[in-house]
């Protein structure tokens, strides 16, 4: 079986080695604030040197490369396999808005749109995971994480997570996590440039301690937080990444990917830019990045700035996701995103799902065998004949052709009949059709269980509330 394989490159290995040597400096020469005593204490025995009252690490090049020697032998055998991985899933980035592409209306979400999204993502192949939509602005906002872990529990049967925002929230969700045997995880965010939140470090110190997985994703926009050149960004980007993994291989002892949601400020509206073609520059460069480090990357391709899902919104969409798998990514942005974080869509998220099959059916190629070439079966219909009832056709026409259930393939007599819904109108079938009787769904776990989960929010809202 034949598939398509990474190929492209926009940096030269004198750049690439360029990219890492700025990064180097910056760490070296400016530091990166960590407002954490102990993780500078602990980060210092691996060779960083700490200015504890400004709270500032500066990472000399022996100490830094060390670690990345080292987390590249680890991650020898994982990074092989990722490269041999041929298709791509989907996830989804909790949004505070929640947007209805058949009104044109943008909303705060509710905890309503998350028990909706569960009931839709189990219709849809392309997400192994089931995140909340949204953050519930109908329950109390210092735990509005807590409950979107219970809810994931109680109402998915995939697994699920949502961005954690507090210490106090963080004790009750791996209490959760523990409960439900499930993993934890946190990703540990930058705030560029050079900068971490002191909450940032005292939940990755939590999770840490109770044996969680820590995750890294700077978020450096060129222009705002970032230099305007592409390539300045990508060395400072790259800088943060690199003293993210630094402390997650202190506090953990293990391996964090290589994840990189660097964007672009349209200087015009200074929003960020999720769908701007410098995403593909970014995806091929980062991309080369990871694999100097030996390590697999993430990167924000597969978005889009368009605010309904038109002939911009595809083009943005598709062209950055291409460019991010032929460059060795296996991983890019969030799906069902409206514009740059302007709301998620339950529509877009069916759309999403529809060009990702699409998308993972190139990629993995076709065979090239006697028999998928069918020279007997061509002798058979021989001239002026056709293939419509012959054996080879109906033994190979479900592999070899993508049935699409939402995108459409007719002739424009059919298109044109008031009938004929529109494509937006065909996902919002899909929606509504998946999502049948979603108010009325059991939980998915035993009553012991969501009991259990409903003690650890009560004594959440208890501390919460007595603060």
């Amino acid at each position: 079986m034949k598939q398509i394989n990474s190929s492209i490159e926009v940096l030269s290995e004198k750049e690439v080695q360029l990219i890492h040597d700025s990064s180097v400096n910056i760490l070296e020469t400016i530091g990166i604030n960590v407002p954490n005593q102990e993780v500078l204490k602990r980060c210092e025995a691996y060779g960083a040197v700490i200015d504890y009252d400004k709270e500032i690490m500066k990472l000399p090049r022996k100490a830094l490369e060390d670690v990345l020697d080292t987390l590249k032998t680890m991650n020898k055998e994982n990074f092989e396999a990722e490269m041999k991985k041929h298709d791509i899933s989907a996830h989804i980035s909790t949004q505070v808005f929640f947007t209805d592409y058949k009104t044109k209306t943008c909303r705060y979400g509710l905890r309503d749109d998350n028990l909706k999204g569960f009931a839709l993502l189990e219709k849809l192949d392309n997400f192994p995971c089931a995140d909340p939509v949204v953050v519930p602005s109908d329950v109390p906002d210092q735990i509005s994480d807590v409950i979107g872990f219970q809810d994931i529990y109680k109402y998915s049967t995939k697994p699920g997570a949502t961005y954690i925002l507090t210490p106090t929230s963080a004790k009750y969700i791996i209490e959760m996590n523990k409960l439900m045997n499930k993993p934890c995880g946190y990703l540990l965010e930058t705030i560029s440039p050079l900068s971490y939140k002191k909450d940032t470090l005292e939940m990755a110190l939590l999770f840490a301690e109770n044996g969680g997985g820590l995750g890294v994703g700077p978020m450096a926009m060129s222009g705002a937080t970032a230099p305007v050149t592409v390539a300045g960004t990508i060395a400072l980007e790259n800088a943060e990444i690199l003293a993210s993994m630094f402390i997650v291989y202190v506090l953990t002892g293990k391996i964090s990917g290589y994840s990189s949601p660097v964007h672009s400020m349209d200087m015009k509206t200074m929003l960020c830019s999720f769908g701007s073609p410098n995403q593909a520059l970014f995806a091929v460069a980062m991309a080369q990045m990871s694999r100097f480090y030996g390590i697999s990357a993430m990167t924000n391709a597969g978005l889009t700035d368009a605010l309904m899902p038109d002939f911009q919104a595809g083009i943005e969409k598709g062209i950055t996701a291409c460019f991010n798998y032929l460059a060795g990514c296996r991983s890019m942005g969030a799906m069902g995103i409206v514009g740059a974080d302007q709301g998620i869509s339950l529509e877009q998220l069916v759309l999403d799902n529809e060009w990702i099959s699409y998308y993972n059916y190139i990629i993995s190629g076709f065979e090239v065998s006697p028999d998928t070439i069918g020279l007997d079966a061509i002798h058979e219909v021989g001239i002026k004949g056709n293939f419509l009832d012959n054996d080879h056709t109906l033994d190979y026409w479900q592999e070899s052709y993508l049935q699409s259930k939402i995108f459409l393939r007719d002739n424009f007599a059919n298109w044109t009949k008031a009938s004929q819904p529109e494509l937006l109108d065909r996902a919002h079938a899909f929606v509504e059709s998946a999502t049948a009787g979603y108010k009325d769904r059991q939980p998915v776990i035993s009553q012991s269980l969501c009991d259990e989960l409903d003690r650890i929010v009560d004594d959440a809202v208890k501390e919460v509330m007595d603060k």
